[in-house]
């Protein structure tokens, strides 16, 4: 790798954010960008397993204008990227128990002022929207006709594609195993084909993100976390169904081709990096059926022809980390606990252009690495019982 000279700059990680990032630094000017992953691209962390649900709704303001900062990308797709993210705009509706009817008006409002589409509606114009869904108990509703699901994997491959047409270095298989430095400077990565030089590291490495930094003498607050997503085919046709987060269920699903459904089927908070994450278990995936069949009946009958199951990387606020680490030209951008995907366009635009301007983004003000240390996490400001 070494042979054609020093890059401006190394893209850790080659799942949806780190294609975002090398897509705008190439928009930026920078040409030399080395985007390099253990595996293939797309495929083997987080971003295959991603459930592909878009939403700009939030507990935290400050996650609300990066979504829906980002649903303009993923609207103007074809236009601003190239190729096709995969989105289809099924609407996304966020389901609450009453008690928490006032704090979704209040995210509501704030998907409204981040310049959004949102608005409350009641259960029965819920159902009459969307006649695959049951709502027998009292709940809150909000509704974004903007919102869907996307292909995280079809997204990550259009954004590297556009890197690629600019200058980048895609490198598959390429493994990161050190970063290297030079007094308080970051001079580059240490990989399984040897040294690669460059004075601009961007880790986007998801869940292999923490070792990956250690060897720069940086702690980064980031967890291996194992997650799952399941796809339910219905026997008979069961009613249009839209991307959903249930909090009254702790749970999400969101329609797919035909008849199908992907939903969440586990979140396991302690893994190991070192093996091979476990397939998803037959008790998993019926606890998830069983407890969404409340909300969508097809759920009940039918057969589950689809599994998936990788690792994510979590903070301890379920928020990233994006931002200067340790020594000059180390950047972090990952810890995205299961949110990469909706926020990647605006993440990559945001750290193209701080890292290419040196001037700090006030929108990155609230996932900086050290606010753990500091004793300052990113809090919801209104939060539901699970989110």
């Amino acid at each position: 790798m070494t042979e054609a000279g020093p890059y401006d700059a190394v893209v850790v990680g080659g799942g949806v954010v780190g294609a975002s990032l090398a897509h705008h630094l190439t928009l930026r000017g920078l040409r030399r960008v080395l985007v390099c992953d253990r595996g293939r691209f797309s495929a083997e962390g987080a971003t295959s397993r991603s459930g592909g649900v878009l939403r700009q709704h939030h507990t935290a303001a400050a996650d609300t204008r990066l979504t829906v900062r980002s649903m303009d990308t993923f609207t103007g797709w074809a236009d601003e990227v190239g190729g096709d993210c995969g989105y289809r705009r099924t609407g996304f509706v966020m389901i609450v128990a009453e008690e928490y009817a006032a704090n979704l008006a209040k995210n509501t409002a704030a998907v409204q002022e981040a310049g959004g589409r949102a608005h409350l509606i009641t259960a029965d114009e819920l159902t009459a929207e969307y006649p695959g869904l049951r709502l027998d108990r009292p709940a809150a509703v909000s509704y974004e006709p903007d919102g869907g699901y996307g292909d995280p994997a079809a997204a990550t491959r259009a954004l590297l594609r556009s890197a690629e047409r600019r200058g980048a270095v895609l490198a598959e298989g390429l493994e990161v195993t050190g970063l290297t430095s030079a007094g308080e400077r970051i001079t580059g990565v240490t990989t399984n084909l040897g040294p690669v030089h460059a004075p601009l590291v961007l880790l986007a490495a998801g869940a292999w993100s923490r070792p990956l930094a250690a060897t720069a003498g940086v702690d980064l607050p980031v967890e291996p976390r194992r997650i799952g997503i399941a796809r339910h085919r219905a026997t008979a046709p069961a009613g249009p169904v839209p991307a959903c987060i249930d909090d009254t269920l702790g749970r999400y699903f969101r329609p797919a081709d035909g008849d199908a459904l992907w939903f969440g089927a586990a979140a396991d908070p302690a893994v190991a990096l070192d093996a091979r994450p476990a397939a998803l278990r037959a008790d998993e995936v019926a606890t998830a059926r069983r407890t969404l069949a409340e909300r969508v009946p097809a759920l009940a009958t039918g057969t589950v022809d689809g599994l998936r199951a990788g690792l994510d990387g979590y903070t301890p606020d379920h928020r990233p980390l994006i931002g200067p680490v340790g020594p000059a030209g180390l950047y972090a951008c990952t810890g995205f606990s299961g949110g990469g995907f909706k926020t990647a366009p605006a993440v990559g635009e945001l750290v193209a252009a701080e890292v290419t301007s040196g001037a700090a983004e006030e929108w990155l003000a609230p996932y900086r690495p050290g606010r753990f240390a500091a004793g300052a996490p990113t809090e919801s400001d209104f939060p539901y019982e699970h989110m």
